[in-house]
């Protein structure tokens, strides 16, 4: 009986280790392949089994999910593998990039040092073990970031490496492009095309790209295409492809993918057949093309041979019709890791990411200075744009204030998504001016609020939009010198001036509250300036600029009702300066209802001598100046809505936040008449100058 036992437990064991072995050699077949996504749930049912493949399936798990970029996964069966067994040395280094990826820099740290002691000639060890030890301590970026998901373009699979159109923007992706697609087996995904999303500025004046669809079906192939790059004019591409050769590995047949560049132009509205780059090959990949906008340099990856590390950045110039010989950037741009994502901006910075600089993670973005023919040393944009996962393929746009970069950080709705990036110098000598925008009567505060504010050094005006809780803040140079205005659609303006001393150590300013006072019916504003030749009515050109600044505040506040009202002083009848006064109040009304304003909004009224100002009547002996003031013209708000505009765009919305205008946009009583205390006799006009004109 016991043998009968024993015959079927060995039975049973060397079926079971005939089906592992079975599990395994598929597996590896997939994994040689780099069909990683295909190869885990293999390699995860060798590793469920406690047999003696379990530390190579663990092994093997940590590998495919590290090139598949899910770090937390790969940290995971990397961990069991440090801790079941003594494993090679390349797990200890594989271990702590996971852990760097993962933001762990103290264990990933210590993993790079248990594979330096292992395998000393192997530089990597000791340099990641630093570089995790320094990021800890980096203090703040040169510049001030700020990174938001860009949304609604964004899918759950890969968006990459996007470029600025006039219109929107062009990105890779690996989402489905046409029905029936197949997948890729490295990542399980589809296979990489290029995409097109329009777009549009936000509340901030940020581009924000919407729905994505497919570029152009004569650039994209059947398997992999993009990243790409286009002339100034976009005229020209140059873009990544893959091109597959067959071949056999151990017997197994297997698929070599290799990068090539390929060119077209545009001809008849439509893109010529792709002609490939004279640098490209069957032994080394070349991709990531970036073309200067003089078109004059482009920039590429490569790992041909030579290079300093893994995959390099090179460049040619363009010699008449053709390219000249590739150069490699040097060891200032190039590392023993990967450099990668070339991308020019104005022909003098250049983006890339790499993993061989000090990072926070696996690829972080760089930009480094182009001086001539050399390059200053890389600079790390550091958090927020970079990140412990993978950050890489940025463009900037033209402003040079906002950007958009890939990232397959946590909190994305794929592997990779696009980010939004908006850029502001770093000020190292400067204060933090804040405020609250309230309604004047109920001092609630003001969300949305529009504030101006006038840097008198520069003559630059920065738009400011209140958030929820009223409030308002920008930091500026020590020692400026600024006016500030609070505007809502349907109040009295509020103004005040601030002037920073250069010699304060101050580094926050908390304003007094911007208070806005709602304009009511029978509010009187006082015109300047509005003269009328001797016993005439018609509009002098010095009365028709202050009458264009009513144009201006009836167009800035569409529902409020006037009446314009023309004064004499006591001189002459009544009855003719009844007549006179209506006379030139109906001239005044005339002349803006020409100018776009509804006839139904405004009224005309002669008051004549009624309603003096002082005590010049009939038979007093009056100076020139005083009779003066009596001859005067004003508005009086006649009506106003119950509630503000609920519906459509509002006459500030123009205005949106971040925006830079120049003083010379706006009217030119906008900002002489602005001061602390409150004055009630100016017309509360907002008055800027349309684009172009």
């Amino acid at each position: 009986m016991k043998t009968r036992y024993l015959v079927l437990l060995l039975t049973i064991l060397t079926l079971a280790g005939s089906e592992a072995m079975a599990q395994k050699a598929k597996a590896d077949r997939m994994f040689k392949r780099f069909d990683f996504a295909r190869a885990i749930p293999h390699y995860e049912r060798l590793a469920n089994k406690n047999n003696r493949h379990l530390t190579y399936a663990m092994t093997r798990l940590g590998d495919c999910y590290r090139l598949t970029s899910n770090y937390e996964k790969a940290a995971e069966w990397y961990g069991k593998v440090v801790e079941s067994s003594s494993p090679e040395a390349q797990v200890y280094l594989n271990y702590g990039q996971s852990l760097r990826s993962l933001g762990q820099y103290d264990e990933a740290r210590e993993q790079f040092e248990r594979y330096s002691q292992l395998n000393p000639t192997d530089s990597r060890g000791a340099l990641y073990a630093k570089f995790s030890s320094e990021v800890k301590a980096w203090a703040e970026p040169e510049y001030d970031y700020a990174v938001t998901n860009a949304g609604e373009v964004n899918s759950a699979f890969s968006d990459f490496s996007p470029l600025y159109t006039a219109d929107g923007i062009i990105f890779t992706t690996d989402r489905m492009a046409r029905s029936g697609e197949k997948r890729y087996g490295w990542t399980g995904a589809y296979y990489l095309d290029l995409f097109f999303a329009k777009t549009k500025k936000n509340d901030e004046g940020i581009l924000v790209p919407g729905s994505a669809s497919v570029y152009s079906s004569k650039l994209n192939q059947t398997w992999h295409d993009g990243p790409a790059t286009f002339s100034s004019d976009f005229k020209t591409v140059y873009f990544t492809r893959v091109i597959r050769k067959s071949g056999e590995l151990d017997s197994t047949r297997y698929h070599t993918n290799r990068l090539q560049i390929f060119s077209s132009t545009m001809q008849d509205d439509k893109w010529s057949d792709p002609e490939p780059f004279y640098l490209n090959s069957e032994t080394y990949s070349v991709g990531h093309p970036a073309l200067t906008s003089d078109g004059k340099t482009l920039y590429f990856v490569s790992d041909m041979p030579g290079g300093q590390g893994g995959t390099d950045i090179y460049r040619v110039k363009r010699q008449d019709d053709s390219w000249g010989q590739a150069e490699n950037l040097g060891s200032v741009i190039n590392t023993f890791g990967n450099e990668m994502f070339p991308y020019v901006h104005k022909d003098s910075i250049l983006y890339f990411s790499s993993d061989g600089h000090a990072g926070l993670g696996s690829l972080d973005i760089f930009r480094a200075q182009i001086q001539g023919e050399q390059f200053t040393a890389p600079e790390n944009l550091k958090a927020p744009v970079n990140s412990p996962a993978d950050d890489f393929g940025i463009a900037i746009a033209d402003n040079h204030r906002q950007g958009i970069f890939s990232s397959n950080r946590p909190g994305g709705k794929g592997e990779d998504d696009l980010y939004l990036v908006s850029i502001s110098e770093r000020l190292p000598d400067s204060v933090l001016i804040a405020g609250i925008v309230r309604d004047k009567e109920s001092l609630a505060i003001m969300p949305d609020a529009t504030v101006f504010a006038l840097n008198t050094q520069t003559g630059d005006v920065l738009v400011l939009k209140t958030d929820d809780l009223g409030q308002y803040s920008f930091t500026v140079p020590r020692g400026s010198v600024f006016v500030i205005k609070g505007i809502e659609t349907g109040f009295y303006p509020d103004c005040l001036n601030v002037t920073l001393d250069p010699k304060s150590g101050i580094t926050e300013l908390n304003n007094r509250d911007l208070l806005l006072a709602k304009l009511k019916v029978d509010q009187i504003f006082k015109l300047h300036n509005i003269y009328y030749d001797f016993d005439k009515h018609n509009i002098r050109p010095d009365a028709a600029a202050e009458l264009d600044r009513v144009v201006t505040f009836l167009n800035e506040n569409p529902d409020i009702a006037v009446e314009l009202g023309s004064h004499t002083d006591a001189r002459g009848t009544h009855r003719y300066n009844d007549r006179l006064s209506q006379r030139r109040a109906e001239s005044a009304v005339k002349y803006i209802v020409e100018r776009g304003t509804s006839r139904n909004r405004i009224t005309a009224q002669g008051y004549g001598e009624t309603k003096l100002v002082n005590e010049c009547a009939d038979g007093i002996n009056c100076s020139e100046e005083a009779h003066q003031a009596n001859r005067r013209t004003e508005i009086k708000i006649s009506g106003v809505p119950e509630s503000p505009q609920a519906e459509g765009e509002q006459p500030l919305d123009r205005f949106k936040a971040g925006d830079v205008l120049k003083v010379s946009d706006f009217d030119e009583s906008f900002f002489t008449s602005c001061n602390d205390a409150e004055s009630l006799n100016e017309l509360p006009v907002y008055g800027i100058t349309p684009r172009g004109e």
